[in-house]
């Protein structure tokens, strides 16, 4: 089966910090998911509908190493040359095939239907966009950004909105900067033996069992006196923890101590439940409200799919995507194949052998490969609602993969204002802009925030569950605004009029007159908040 337990460590400069997550697909366990999944490419290869394969019916089946290919890649690439038969998988040797002998035959396949990955290296345009950002915003260059300062920047809505939506894209802001068409090498980035430096500051893994080279990073970087043990003052463990694991009771943990800690429970519990539809994910948070208190944890959400952690300054975001690039890559998938259907048919129904005219014919070779899988009725005539049907199994098989991707980042200052990560800037985020800022610069000895510097962006943690395709995902936003999307809450009106998709409605947006909209905007700040919408729906129909 599938894994569906696995941990998140994050070597933050303060202490370690260890998530417990637990993995879904809609809500369900990911073996449910799986088993409904095998059932469902068990039915299509049985033909004839007797709850058993037979030799025929066995030309078929996926091998299991063009299924982990179908999970891990997310497109279809048959082994012509490995495909299972009716005595490999027939292991009671009753001249048949049931759904619990073939699902015991896709071992590969399971292992490929949920996946930790290595941690993906940090964007080298990241440090550029912040410096272009952090110039336009420092008005007076002394190095520091104040509240005046970033609240100027509201004024850029009005003066850098070429595609007038009403929010702001990186391009937008800083225009066609040199610096950032310089992709600039960066330490942790993926170096000829993989993630280096602090790119090995996070890693998951299923629980119990983390990396070496994490594991060994644990003794070291926590260690800054290299006497061999680590102290409580240098690890950051609470109290409760560190006398548990210090079972000398002398103060200081050797490494057999420390190493009790990856089977300690984690600090906090997540599950992340990945859908079909990006508005359907879930990232939630299991601990309870009064623990993570005590742990000295905070949460916070701005949408279903994603949550940020922070203990101290160090902020750990998980979150849920369904990319439409895997989408995309399967319908140009399925119209190659469609098209190279039509060729060969000229005109007809169906496709037979000769048609695709064997190896005088290598454009058809795909098809060849495919045409006993897809020929449903096995009457040597490939249809092309039997082919339309074929993609459509292997496309819905390899949705169900997911993977598990961390990183470590250090955000720019344009992903530090986009508040909700649409990759726009929004009128009310730049109005908030100081509030996000501020908190990340440590205050002064009278505990006042005066001024942000470049010192107060940290590096961040990251972990995405994705499907198993779209594992590689962007980390800095550059080029045009994406296309926004639409709100998935909310009065309707208020949805419809939301043109921007920024989660507020304004003058400009708004279809009615200026009272009427003066009368839902309760706080007087030129935009109608999704709340503003719901309290006013609300008193309507009370009238």
């Amino acid at each position: 089966m599938p894994v569906d337990k696995y941990e998140f460590v994050m070597l933050a400069p303060h202490r370690p910090i260890r998530v417990a997550v637990t993995v879904q697909y809609q809500g369900k366990p990911l073996a449910e998911r799986w088993v409904e999944g095998l059932k469902t490419v068990f039915a299509a290869f049985d033909r004839d509908k007797d709850g058993v394969l037979n030799a025929t019916e066995m030309k078929r089946v996926f091998s299991d190493t063009s299924a982990a290919a179908l999970l891990q890649n997310g497109f279809y690439s048959p082994f012509p040359n490995d495909v299972p038969t009716l005595a490999w998988l027939d292991a009671d040797g009753d001249g048949k095939v049931s759904f619990a002998e073939l699902a015991g035959s896709y071992r590969q396949a399971a292992v490929a239907a949920s996946q930790g990955f290595a941690p993906q290296a940090e964007n080298g345009q990241n440090a550029a966009a912040t410096e272009e950002l952090f110039k336009l915003i420092d008005r007076n260059k002394d190095g520091k950004l104040t509240r005046d300062e970033v609240s100027a920047a509201e004024a850029w809505v009005v003066a850098r909105d070429t595609d007038e939506d009403e929010c702001l894209s990186l391009a937008e802001v800083v225009g066609n900067s040199p610096a950032l068409a310089r992709v600039v090498p960066v330490p942790g980035g993926a170096g000829p033996r993989g993630p280096v430096g602090p790119a090995w500051q996070v890693a998951v893994y299923p629980p119990g069992n983390p990396p070496e080279a994490v594991r060994r990073r644990l003794h070291t970087q926590y260690d800054p006196d290299r006497i061999g043990r680590l102290a409580r003052r240098n690890l950051g463990f609470d109290r409760e923890v560190f006398d548990r694991l210090d079972r000398e009771g002398d103060g200081l943990l050797t490494p057999g101590e420390a190493d009790r800690w990856w089977t300690e429970p984690a600090d906090v519990a997540v599950t992340l439940s990945l859908a079909a539809k990006s508005d359907e994910c879930r990232a939630t948070v299991m601990t309870d409200r009064k623990t993570l208190d005590a742990r000295g944890f905070t949460v916070s959400q701005t949408e279903p799919r994603r949550l940020v952690l922070r203990h101290g300054r160090q902020a750990i975001e998980l979150a849920v995507t369904t990319a439409s690039a895997s989408v995309a890559r399967q319908t140009s998938m399925r119209q190659q194949f469609l098209s190279m259907f039509d060729q060969a048919a000229k005109g007809k129904m169906f496709v037979s052998d000769a048609d695709l005219g064997g190896a005088n014919a290598p454009q058809y070779q795909l098809l060849r490969v495919l045409f006993d899988p897809a020929d449903a009725d096995a009457d040597g005539k490939l249809t092309r609602s039997e082919l339309t049907e074929h993609l459509a199994l292997f496309e819905a098989f390899a949705a169900g993969s997911v993977a598990l991707t961390p990183s470590v980042q250090t955000p720019t200052f344009f992903q530090l204002l986009d508040e909700n990560r649409d990759g726009r800037l929004s009128v009310r985020e730049l109005r908030t802009a100081w509030d996000r800022l501020s908190v990340l610069e440590p205050p002064d000895e009278a505990g006042r925030v005066e001024a942000v510097t470049k010192a107060a962006i940290q590096p961040a943690a990251f972990l995405r569950l994705t499907r198993t395709a779209d594992r590689n995902f962007p980390t800095l936003v550059t080029g045009a605004a994406p296309t926004p999307a639409a709100q998935q809450s909310g009065p309707l009106w208020f949805r419809k009029m939301d043109r921007n998709g920024d989660g507020d409605v304004s003058r400009a947006e708004f279809l009615g007159t200026r009272a009427e909209f003066d009368a839902m905007d309760a706080d007087r700040d030129g935009l109608i908040s999704r709340a503003e919408a719901e309290a006013f729906d609300r008193a309507a129909r009370k009238d």
